[in-house]
């Protein structure tokens, strides 16, 4: 399956799971550490241009922009793009492989949030996502990027097999019956050390007020996880100096199983 497929499979046009996307973005921002500040002040800190890939609905380069910062964004998903197009018709959207894409200038930012760098599921092409962000950073331009660190725990062939409901969501505007609402659950996920790949498998129904299950939609979601001192090399090959990792948005030293946030310059 090639990357294209691979993100239209879990974001299909038309498709509750990327109609529900913002909604669980501002559900993650509430439990966990919102990633928004940290993208939006390092961009107001460098300066623009800055180049966000794997925008998704664009909320990021939006925060971004709003703080007076140029931005621009790059995805691959028709879906998404749609989204984000339709809420900000006056940024510049791109679609575009991340592997491989050539805007024909440089920026002073390159950001890749929110674990997007893992949803590449082959390591050449991650190392050739790092070379064309290279190519596309001014000499002492920034490349900014977050992935989960992995525990080993649930990198197993096994995976983890336990079902996880989410709570329940409104029906995103414009989708669905009145009143339904929409049920997510984690299904299962099964992972290949070997490759180091993961595969998730969601599931997402809108359901009436009375339980009954009104439309179900199943996606896989295809990841590859990174250890730190894979990814810190990476980006040493690629031509990267004063890489920096912490294990959190605050700028706290890396700790296991937590997150990686990496910052790297292009040489001047």
């Amino acid at each position: 399956m090639t990357g294209s497929s691979k993100v239209d499979s879990f974001y299909p046009q038309g498709g509750l799971n990327a109609a529900s996307y913002d909604l669980r973005a501002e559900l993650d921002r509430k439990l966990f550490e919102d990633p928004i500040p940290f993208y939006r002040d390092i961009a107001v800190n460098i300066g623009g241009p800055v180049l966000e890939l794997g925008c998704g609905t664009g909320r990021i380069a939006a925060a971004i922009r709003e703080a007076g910062v140029g931005v621009e964004g790059l995805d691959l998903s028709d879906a998404m793009l749609k989204q984000a197009r339709a809420k900000y018709p006056d940024m510049i959207w791109h679609k575009g492989d991340m592997c491989n894409f050539d805007l024909g200038r440089q920026f002073a930012l390159i950001i890749i949030p929110f674990r997007g760098f893992q949803e590449i599921t082959d390591g050449n092409d991650q190392q050739r996502c790092l070379a064309a962000v290279f190519a596309h950073l001014r000499p002492g331009g920034m490349v900014v990027l977050d992935l989960i660190d992995p525990d080993l725990r649930y990198c197993l062939p096994e995976g983890d097999p336990e079902r996880v409901e989410l709570p329940l969501f409104p029906m995103p505007d414009g989708v669905g019956a009145p009143d339904s609402r929409l049920r997510i659950t984690a299904m299962d996920r099964t992972s290949d050390p070997l490759t180091q790949r993961f595969e998730e498998y969601w599931r997402f129904e809108e359901i009436d007020p009375t339980g009954n299950v009104l439309r179900c939609e199943d996606c896989w979601h295809h990841m590859r996880w990174v250890h730190r001192s894979e990814m810190r090399l990476m980006l040493q090959v690629s031509g990267f100096v004063s890489i920096s990792e912490f294990s959190d948005f605050k700028g706290n030293p890396p700790r296991y199983a937590a997150n990686q946030v990496w910052m790297a310059k292009r040489p001047d």
